[in-house]
């Protein structure tokens, strides 16, 4: 095996590195995507890796988290040289870990064509900012979207999707928009439920709202037609409260739906209204 390219589109870097790891490759992987980067290999251990502004751990990190395109591995390349001296095995746990944080801190990142703006609030004494925060602090302007803080930033993807959700915990920033769009997405979400099951979905939301008076709170910002299933936004909803209704209204509907349709036929309609709800 002198050389081989793959779609990382498919495969994580992580993987493909443990491939390389377990047959023992040296040589560079080259990667493209939306960032560029190279990862050398010794008999199997990874020795370096940079990605145009780090070196080492930082750069294996960030090129691990990023979307990537292609990765494209060279045999026999030599070594620049070393930056990075942990076993392999403890690299790939380090990675998931990350990738699996990540994952966390994603759901509480806004999107990536939103603009954020920073907040009038005071910074408070027992918060201190590091030189990652205030750098990308300054990035948002109200100008930027959400994706071009992360660029302009050079700190990885990881670092500045941490930060941004960070300082929007301190509340020292804020999407202005997010409730418009929370909303939105709370009428779509309904309006493709509607379509597939109808007056009895309604009923199923009727049953949930009565469930608490938070949940009564959820949908009294909205305004659905019993008759037609039409929804129209009546009040502004509580962003917090709508990020919970999901969960919560999908296991209230995965507890009444096997009443209905029994387990089988519940759980096809469910699932196709999931694949539509996704290509929305």
């Amino acid at each position: 095996m002198a050389g081989f390219e793959v779609d990382l589109k498919e495969f994580n870097l992580a993987d493909v590195l443990h491939f390389l790891s377990r047959v023992k490759k040296t040589g560079v992987l080259k990667i493209s995507g939306k960032v560029s980067g190279e990862v050398y290999l010794k008999e199997g251990l990874v020795v370096h890796a940079t990605n145009g502004s780090e070196k080492g751990m930082d750069a294996l990190y960030n090129l691990s988290f990023e979307d990537l395109n292609k990765g494209s591995f060279e045999s026999n390349v030599k070594i620049s040289e070393q930056t990075i001296a942990a076993d392999f095995g403890k690299l790939y746990e380090d990675i998931e870990k990350r990738r699996i944080e990540l994952q966390k801190i994603k759901k509480n990142l806004p999107p990536m064509h939103a603009v954020l703006t920073k907040s009038t609030k005071e910074l408070e004494s027992s918060v201190a900012l590091r030189r990652t925060d205030w750098h990308i602090l300054a990035l948002i302007d109200g100008k930027r979207k959400v994706s071009e803080v992360i660029v302009a930033s050079k700190v990885g993807g990881y670092e500045a999707t941490k930060t941004i959700v960070w300082l929007k915990e301190q509340r020292l920033i804020y999407d202005p928009t997010e409730a418009e769009r929370v909303l939105s997405a709370l009428i779509n979400y309904l309006r493709i439920f509607f379509e597939d099951f109808g007056k009895t979905g309604l009923e199923w939301l009727r049953k949930w709202e009565d469930l608490s008076p938070e949940n009564k709170q959820t949908t009294d910002a909205l305004d659905i037609d019993a008759a037609s299933l039409k929804i129209v936004a009546k009040a502004e909803a509580k962003v917090g409260a709508v990020e919970k209704f999901f969960e919560s209204f999908e296991n209230h509907v995965k507890t009444e739906g096997p009443k209905m349709y029994g387990k089988l036929l519940f759980k096809k309609k469910f699932e196709y209204f999931k694949q539509k709800l996704n290509t929305t």
